[in-house]
């Protein structure tokens, strides 16, 4: 549709519009103007240009006559900024309704024990004849700003990224089915620590020993290599605790090598009691005996010369009376008995 306006051609959408200039240059020096307001600017701009016809430029459009006439009203009540979008916030939010006494109570224990959780805090309002959901708690200690948020973030990067746990009624039928590595610190004079670092094949008993100046997951690495060159058998899996040592570049080195790593859960030594286990063997015959040294080379010789008794000379009782090298060549010869596998219980 074509014709005359002011003895100029004009073109009635999409092209030329009288004024259509100055409201672009309008648009271009406002601020904060999106790019929905753009668009809903161009629909004014018609609606103005067409006698105001709310019907006729809804249906150009494909809009509802009423959404056509609600911008219509905020353009002419505060211009171009007004057709941006509102807050979409409800003008009525919902407010907390929890007791202000369970509040109280729930802030009480918090800052008696500030490292306890939500669901520890809910056993002590129990306690107290206080029924509420751990949630309810949870939700309080935010609004009072009582969480820890580092410690909040690190909680969450742990949920979002679990550790592996070795699977319920896990069969250990033969050597390397798992290897279990942990870490015992060795008390120097001078609040000094060298720490020894253990893997213990659970079927076989057989271990590998070293002794490091530290913790470092680079040194449980050193150590993984180490085992992987010294047990006579390839080790299919490994276990350890949730420590230092068997994160980072350890957990790295058995992604690596395809080596399923399992972690234990949290504060609970006994899946790890094989290792555990071994390591009172070593306070008990080992260093009571003499044979710290706060001369790491001295250390380090002293404890392989103990890996290689371990191994070799002394007779086990869990595996009959036999050193775990006779206990390997036994199993050379013969099927492990039925009675003989080792079911591991999460």
């Amino acid at each position: 549709m074509k014709g005359k306006y002011s003895g100029r051609n004009m073109t009635i959408y999409g092209y030329v519009l009288p004024g259509s200039v100055s409201l672009a240059n309008w648009a271009a020096k406002t601020k904060n103007v999106s790019e929905k307001a753009k668009q809903r600017l161009k629909v004014v701009d018609w609606l103005r240009f067409h006698n105001n016809n709310i019907s006729l430029t809804a249906r150009h459009f494909g809009l509802d006559r009423e959404t056509v006439r609600e911008w219509k009203k905020k353009f002419e009540q505060a211009g171009i900024p007004g057709l941006n979008d509102r807050s979409h916030r409800p003008k009525n939010t919902r407010k907390p309704v929890t007791d202000w006494i369970i509040v109280n109570e729930i802030v009480k224990f918090r800052k008696q024990y500030p490292a306890w959780s939500k669901y520890k805090i809910r056993t002590l309002l129990k306690r107290e004849g206080i029924q509420t959901s751990a949630s309810t708690i949870g939700r309080v200690l935010k609004r009072k700003g009582l969480i820890d948020k580092k410690i909040s973030r690190k909680r969450s990067k742990s949920a979002k990224n679990p550790r592996k746990r070795f699977p319920k009624g896990l069969s250990i039928a033969s050597a390397g089915d798992m290897v279990q590595i942990d870490t015992k610190y060795i008390m120097l004079a001078g609040g000094r620590k060298f720490y020894q670092f253990t893997a213990i094949d659970v079927l076989s008993k057989r271990r590998v020993l070293q002794v490091y100046p530290s913790q470092s997951s680079r040194n449980g690495a050193k150590f993984l290599k180490e085992c992987i060159q010294n047990f006579p058998f390839p080790i299919k899996t490994i276990q350890t605790d949730n420590g230092a040592p068997f994160l980072k570049e350890f957990d790295k080195l058995c992604k690596e090598l395809n080596l399923p790593h399992y972690f234990i859960y949290p504060r609970t030594p006994k899946q790890n009691t094989y290792v555990e286990t071994s390591h009172l063997a070593d306070k008990k015959e080992f260093y009571q005996q003499g044979n710290i040294s706060s001369d790491l080379s001295v250390m380090q010789k002293r404890i392989k010369e103990w890996e290689n008794t371990w191994n070799y000379v002394r007779p086990h009782e869990a595996l009959g009376y036999l050193t775990p090298n006779e206990y390997l060549n036994k199993l050379q010869y013969i099927n492990l008995p039925t009675r003989d596998v080792i079911i591991l219980q999460a």
